[in-house]
This record gives structure tokens, sequence and C-alpha cells, in this order.
């Protein structure tokens, strides 16, 4: 039964009632704002909220169709776009005061997609400066909070988009992903969290288009949505070259889910450079995992060791991070937040030598997890490897799993999302249930390239096994 409240509406949902008549696209939005105007304020989960101008399109929108016009793919469907995405008329400010005033010309190709079949842009999400860090937390808009735990951060660096979904604050939020910043907060809020695979979905905003590790991404709550969403934004753009020559997909959930799992080839990576994983998510992903196996996979996992990759990336990130950004440290050092500057000022000291084997020890890891794929259709690891931590955890401080001193937050908590950033497989976090302390954990898994309806597939398995989308965080409680 669907509720009488339709922020707690799925896209599909929604799209399909404002598509028949039965609700309009204003009455829609007025639903999602009243809720944002109850738990923001708690989760701050918002840069920027245009209501008045949701309101506008909305109203477009019921307009357009009484005129006899057919609705779109997403007709009435609120959506709301991360802080480091350009957006027509909007302020765009990478969660900086640098980019404070910021308002772009036109809309990147795939929100414009998104706009076009019938999507309401109702304001932008939060962000770390410049989505430096795993941690959504800013100077410029404070900490945005995790709605299962408000003491907890939601990760980064789309921790607003996935704070929002996992509250009921719109249905679908697009964000980016450069190391694991639509998964990591998927993960920690419940959610879905979606990187396609390199040339799926346009990204002509990247700075070095042929050096790409970021990818726009989703958070969405149930996989129906997700490969809505997909179906979309995907298609070739010629101002991405990864996209160029590529067909438009329809991406869709299976009619029997558990069937797409048998004779499934499931690789199992407890670790990816990490020593240790909080005891309750290792329970949870195991468990599933044996769900998994009762449905007809085949389950084994990676014995020997293997090279993920893990400096790779950091370096990557760092390095792509001061040659976009560098030059901030000269003329507005005193406007950036410390840890945005730290980072900065660390990579400025990255060695040459480090620098440049950097794209040839790319290579090598794209051919490694490759020679995987020759056995295995699926990897799957946890997310993370702790559940949400602490809203003050800074950065630079050290993890602590099961009372053990584990290491550094991107060696210890996220190895695990990285590697396909850099290899260009497409990823998916999964919720799978409540960690011990009873904040949500999620599956992690790769698939080959250009394989994102498999991961569709799989995820809505997952969704009949471990049902998640009728769970509504704590911040309810606290409305």
């Amino acid at each position: 039964m669907i509720s009488s409240e339709p922020w707690r509406w799925s896209a599909t949902n929604i799209t399909d009632a404002v598509g028949r008549g039965g609700l309009s696209a204003e009455e829609v939005v007025h639903s999602v704002l009243t809720r944002i105007a109850e738990v923001n304020q708690k989760i701050n989960a918002f840069a920027l909220l245009d209501a008045e101008g949701a309101l506008v399109q909305a109203r477009q929108r019921d307009n357009a169709r009484a005129r006899g016009l057919p609705p779109g793919a997403l007709e009435g469907v609120p959506i709301h776009v991360k802080d480091l995405v350009p957006t027509a008329g909007m302020e765009t400010a990478y969660g900086s005061f640098v980019m404070a005033g910021n308002i772009p010309a036109a809309d990147v190709c795939a929100v414009a997609r998104l706009r076009a079949a019938g999507a309401i842009l109702i304001g932008k999400t939060t962000t770390p400066e410049y989505g430096s860090k795993i941690l959504t937390e800013s100077p410029r808009h404070g900490h945005t909070r995790n709605p299962w735990n408000l003491a907890r951060s939601p990760g980064g660096s789309s921790g607003g988009a996935a704070a929002a979904v996992s509250a009921g604050m719109g249905p679908l939020a697009i964000n980016t992903d450069g190391a694991g910043s639509a998964r990591v907060p998927a993960a920690c809020c419940g959610v879905l969290g979606f990187k396609p695979s390199i040339g799926l979905v346009p990204n002509e905003m990247a700075a070095a288009l042929f050096e790409n590790n970021q990818y726009l991404g989703l958070n969405t709550r149930t996989v129906a949505d997700l490969a809505l969403a997909l179906s979309v934004m995907n298609g070739p753009d010629p101002a991405d070259p990864w996209t160029v020559g590529r067909s438009r997909l329809v991406l869709s959930c299976p009619t029997q889910p558990l069937t797409r799992l048998r004779g499934l080839r499931v690789l199992y990576v407890p670790t990816m450079g990490n020593r240790l994983i909080e005891h309750s998510i290792r329970a949870l992903l195991e468990s599933l995992l044996d769900q998994l196996a009762g449905q007809g996979a085949e389950v084994r996992t990676l014995e020997q060791p293997f090279d993920w990759g893990i400096d790779i990336s950091f370096g990557w990130l760092r390095g792509m991070l001061h040659a976009r950004l560098g030059h901030l440290l000269a003329s507005n050092r005193d406007r950036l937040s410390p840890d945005f500057a730290a980072a900065l000022e660390a990579a400025s000291h990255i060695p040459r030598s480090v620098s440049e084997r950097l794209p040839l020890e790319r290579t090598q890891l794209f051919r490694r997890v490759q020679q995987l794929f020759e056995n295995a259709d699926l990897i799957v690891s946890p997310t993370i490897a702790a559940p949400s931590i602490g809203l003050e955890h800074r950065v630079s401080e050290p993890l602590l799993i099961d009372g053990e001193v584990a290491g550094p937050l991107r060696e210890a908590w996220y190895p695990y999302a990285g590697v396909a950033n850099l290899t260009g497989h497409p990823a998916i976090s999964v919720p799978m249930g409540l960690a011990a302390d009873g904040t949500p954990a999620g599956l992690h898994a790769m698939a080959r390239l250009q394989e994102d309806q498999l991961l569709i597939d799989v995820a809505s398995a997952i969704e009949v096994l471990r049902p998640w989308a009728a769970q509504w965080p704590s911040c309810d409680l606290l409305a």
C-alpha cells in the first residue's frame, strides 16, 4: 500500500501517479518541501534549496500536461544535485566560499536529460569543499549529519545527497564519485549508491577527460528508481569522448530477480589492503552471501594476496586535485578549509617520479582486475569496513574497529570503492541491514565493464532478500 504522503513515494510511483493525473507535480513538490522543512534543520543536507523555483517548475509541468503534452519518464519527480555539479541558473559553489555566487549558464548533460524527462530540481546538496574528503563538512555549510544517528557522519563526499534520499527529502540524488563518493555515503545512510561504467553517463564537466576518474552517480531508495534514472541519463554526448559511439540503454529490474542469481560467479574479497572489518558488518555480508548461494550463486573467497592499487587511487586523487586547484593556496588560502588546504599542500609534495608512474600503474591495475573477471561475474566486498563514524572525527585521525586501531580512514575504512574509479568498472553499494550500533551497512559489488544491468539485477535480488525501502531512519522520531 502506498502512503498518502508523496515524500515517501518512489520516483516510479510518483511519475506513474502524476502521469495518470491522479496527483499533480505541485502536490508532490509541496509534500517534499514540507518534509525538508521538518527534518533538514537537523540533518543539514542542502547547500541551497530553491522552494519557489521548484514550485514554478511543477506548475509548468502540470500546465503542459493540461494542454495535452505527454508526461516525461520522470514526470513530477523532485531531484537534487550535488553542489559540485553545474546547474543552470542555480549556484554551484563546490562547498566553498571561493566559488560563492557562481551561477552556471547551463546544466550538465545528465541533469538536462533528467529535467527534459519531467524531473524537478529542488536544490543542491552539501559536499566537503571541492569534494576533497570522505566526510561531509565544510566551513561554508558546517556538518551534514547521518539521519540514522545525528551524532554520526553520512560519509562523503556526496553525504548531503545520500542523507537527503535516506530521510525522504527527494527520491533521486545526482552526485559525483571519484573514489566512492556515491557509494560510501550510501552505505552509511542505508540507500543505493551507483557509479556507472566509464562512458555510460556523460561527464563532460570532467577537468581531464582522458585521465578521468570522476563519474556522475546516483543515490536512490529503490532499484527501480535507479534503473529509471540511469535510463534517462545515459547515452552518447559529443562533449564526452568516452560516450561517443555508444547506444542509449534502457535499464530495468528483472521480473524474477532471484533467478538472476543462478550460476552467478561471485568472488568475495573481505579486505583490500585493510586488516580489519567490524564484526557485525562482516556477519551481515557473509550471511547475505550465504543467501545468494542458497539461490544458486557460486561464491568463493579470494585467498591469494592481490594489489588493489590503494596508493594509486590516493595519489591520483591528490595529484589531479592539485593540478586543478593548487593555485588556490596562493590566492585564497585564508578562505579554504584547513583540511582542504592541507590536502593541496600534501599533494604539492608528491615526488615527480611517483606522479609520472601513476598512469602506468593505473593501466596495470586495470589489467589485474580484468584477469579476476575471467573467472568471476561479480567482485563483492563490504562498502565500508566499519559503521559510519563520529561527526567530529577528523580525516587525519586513525580509525578504531572493535576497539583496535585499524589505521588511516582511506586505508582502514573505505579501501574498497576507489578501484572501480580507476579501472572504469561499474560499481554499486546495496543496503544489507543494520550493524550492531543500529546504523546501516552496505554490500559493494563490481561487475565487468559495460555490465551495469547485471548490477541492477543483483541489487533487485538483494532487495527481495533484504528489503530496506520501507525502513526509515531515526530522524523520523526526532521530527
